[in-house]
């Protein structure tokens, strides 16, 4: 009976030492969270300010970042398409224009 008694002493120690030990690898991990956040936001206010964005600006870019990931869809995509848009449109006009001179009075 000593035997276990001694057993049990040391391991409730040990689970004792693990405790401490649990709660200061904790208090460490909450201190680099905390630091890798403000980091973070330092590099994201670099980035901002490198950009002349503003925080309201910079989330419409990534909300349209995501948008555009959703839909498959690249810069390059919208290039063609504000080409098309800008080809149909100079069309149109040029339409417009020769119907005006064409009208007779």
């Amino acid at each position: 009976m000593a035997i276990n008694d001694r057993k049990i002493e040391k391991l409730k120690e040990r689970s004792a030492q693990l405790e401490r030990r649990i709660k200061e690898d904790t208090a460490e991990k909450k201190r680099i969270d905390t630091q890798i956040k403000v980091l973070s936001y330092e590099n994201l206010r670099a980035e901002l300010s490198s950009h002349a964005m503003t925080a309201d600006d910079y989330v419409q870019y990534a909300k349209l970042l995501q948008k555009m990931a959703d839909h498959s869809v690249s810069f390059a995509d919208i290039d063609a398409m504000l080409d098309k848009f800008a080809e149909s449109h100079i069309q149109t006009e040029n339409k417009e224009n020769f119907h005006e001179e064409n009208k007779i009075f």
